[in-house]
């Protein structure tokens, strides 16, 4: 059992109040009965000490017992265990550096990982939201946090993870996932007006992403060997990286083996349709094939190179203003991609499978409002069927009675 021992300090009696001496000292041992490793802990006030003497046999009790010295580490050790217990790229490496220098270390840096309370969480965002950042991406970064405090709870550092009681009303309603509106979407005029401003050796990487939903750094990296030309399947293996290439190319930019969210071993494939198979053929034909896998592009700058990912997006954005659409990204293409399958009643799970989504509640998350109309239109579709179909029933179906007439009375009698 934890016990508590007064050990008076020699300070006169009034100045006992403000100094910094801690008399009440907890004695106890780490669960494992006579095996377990003595500890104490020094408290300024009477009742801290009689707390922590009943939570800490009651943790023991439930198996729950932490070591309060492991949780006086700071914040900053916490995390930079966290980045290194992980397998993250070193693309990813350099957005969480990056990440917790701008929004992380000035405020949670320098505390103990034990000492961060809910209310410093809600701090934290306060600050975040008055120093301008949007919503979406005070939400991203929060989940960061709380992936931290998660795993220093997994490894007894900390008991409780304190973002998961920091406004959870709040939190519950903000998702990491931009819901995509219709202005997000363009027309597929508007689609075809930026291709023909693009220019004509990327032409084809542009017509990847609205055709069959790649990201602008899969698109670059299309290979004659990742196509399937006559069934129509790209197979999405590699993208095009401003880091972490080193294998295959030799430097940190170019081209790299697996794609977001997935490993090389986890390749998906997307349709291609038959203009967007004759437009690669074309494309290979007028400029050729380069590289061990015949790779579609290459860099206008240096032979026998992928073009860099900037270049490519600097093309969309000059392509998107000469077509009068300058608010249009690459990723407006896949919106396009996705918006046109679930027009076309394609199932979730083969969308999200086709695009690279993790799991169809991202694409649930960012085209919900799509999603909601395809259900308007199927409960018009089933109307116009079914409401064509029954008129000639119309009196004739009769729902039951729940209390017998009178000319029924004697057929129940019977049954009884």
């Amino acid at each position: 059992m934890a016990t508590i021992k007064k050990e008076d300090c020699a300070c006169p009696r009034r100045q006992k109040p403000k100094c910094s001496h801690k008399p009440y000292r907890v004695s106890y041992r780490e669960p494992g009965g006579r095996s377990g490793k003595p500890r104490q802990v020094s408290f300024k006030k009477l009742e801290d000490a009689e707390a922590f003497a009943v939570k800490v046999e009651r943790d023991k009790d439930l198996g729950t017992y932490i070591n309060p010295k492991a949780g006086q580490r700071t914040f900053a050790s916490i995390w930079e265990e966290w980045v290194s217990a992980g397998t993250l790229e070193e693309s990813s490496r350099v957005n969480y550096a990056s990440v917790y220098k701008n929004h992380y270390h000035g405020f949670f840096g320098g505390r103990a990982i034990a000492s961060i309370n809910p209310e410093m969480i809600n701090a934290w965002e306060a600050d975040q939201t008055e120093r301008g950042y949007a919503v979406n991406g005070i939400s991203v970064r929060r989940n960061i946090l709380s992936s931290v405090f998660n795993y220093a709870v997994s490894t007894e550092i900390i008991g409780r993870n304190p973002c998961k009681k920091a406004n959870p009303r709040r939190n519950r309603e903000n998702t990491t996932s931009t819901p995509v509106t219709d202005e997000d979407i363009p027309s597929t005029s508007e689609v075809m007006a930026i291709v023909a401003e693009a220019p004509k050796v990327i032409r084809a990487g542009f017509w990847a992403m609205a055709g069959c939903g790649t990201r602008p750094g899969e698109s670059l990296a299309i290979s004659d060997e990742s196509m399937e030309w006559e069934a129509g399947i790209l197979t999405v293996d590699h993208q095009v990286s401003a880091y972490g290439c080193q294998e295959i190319s030799g430097y940190r930019r170019g081209v790299k083996r697996g794609t977001k969210h997935r490993a090389f071993s986890e390749a998906r494939k997307t349709p291609v349709p038959e203009s967007i198979v004759q437009i690669f053929s074309d494309h290979v034909d007028a400029f050729g094939v380069w590289g061990d896998r015949q790779w579609f592009f290459e860099s206008p700058r240096r032979n026998e190179h992928h073009p860099s990912y900037d270049w490519f997006l600097d093309q969309f954005k000059a392509a998107a203003k000469a077509a009068g659409t300058p608010a249009y990204t690459p990723k407006s293409f896949r919106h396009y991609f996705v918006s046109e399958a679930i027009h076309s009643e394609i199932p979730l799970f083969e969308i999200a499978a086709w695009v690279g989504h993790r799991t169809t509640r991202t694409t649930e998350l960012v085209y919900g409002h799509l999603l909601r109309k395809a259900m308007t239109r199927g409960a018009r579709t089933m109307e116009s069927r079914l409401g064509l179909r029954l008129e000639p029933f119309k009196g004739l179906i009769v729902p039951p009675s729940l209390v017998p007439s009178d000319g029924d009375v004697e057929d129940w009698d019977d049954v009884a």
